[in-house]
């Protein structure tokens, strides 16, 4: 098979593991929000078992993410995706606990997603990653849009990836 067959084959199955991946994140980012969810007039709360569940499944994001890619260092990215979803998420989470999630899901998904062998790949990857995070924020401080951000902060974070990547063959391509 030509390198040039076998970077396709690639890249078509890092976007099968980003598409799997983000529904498998929908599991996982949606409870996570609602979480935090309070109606008008009440007062703040935060119901556990939302959380747990969002816990409970988000493993199971970058697990599909790896395997599916073909990552063939997939379970100790895992391992090290689930510590940036919560040492990314964390201090994000300061400012809203979505922008945490999208923050972190998209750190550990650049982590855990096949890199092929291309120059500045993770920058352009942690560049799409910040990019996303800004964008989000933006949906989210606007009172009109929140809800567009909250929907846009579980679809974005394993797409912009995706776009990383082919920013990145595309680059290479040209040069």
């Amino acid at each position: 098979m030509t390198p040039g067959a076998e970077q396709d084959r690639q890249r078509r199955r890092n976007w099968l593991a980003i598409a799997i991946g983000t529904i498998v994140m929908m599991f996982s980012y949606f409870p996570f929000a609602a979480a935090f969810a309070t109606p008008e007039g009440a007062p703040p709360a935060i119901d556990p078992g939302l959380v747990g569940i969002a816990l409970v499944v988000a493993p199971f994001v970058f697990v599909a993410v790896g395997f599916i890619s073909r990552n063939p260092a997939a379970a100790r990215g895992v391992l090290i995706a689930m510590g940036l979803l919560i040492g990314v998420g964390l201090p994000v989470g300061l400012l809203s606990p979505a922008l945490a999630a999208t923050s972190g899901f998209g750190a550990g998904g650049a982590v855990v997603l096949q890199r092929p062998r291309l120059d500045r790949l993770m920058l352009h990857r942690a560049i799409a990653v910040a990019l996303t995070v800004a964008y989000v924020f933006v949906l989210l401080v606007v009172e009109a849009l929140r809800p567009a951000g909250v929907f846009a902060g579980g679809l974005l974070p394993l797409m912009a990836l995706g776009f990383a990547d082919e920013y990145t063959y595309w680059r290479a391509a040209r040069l």
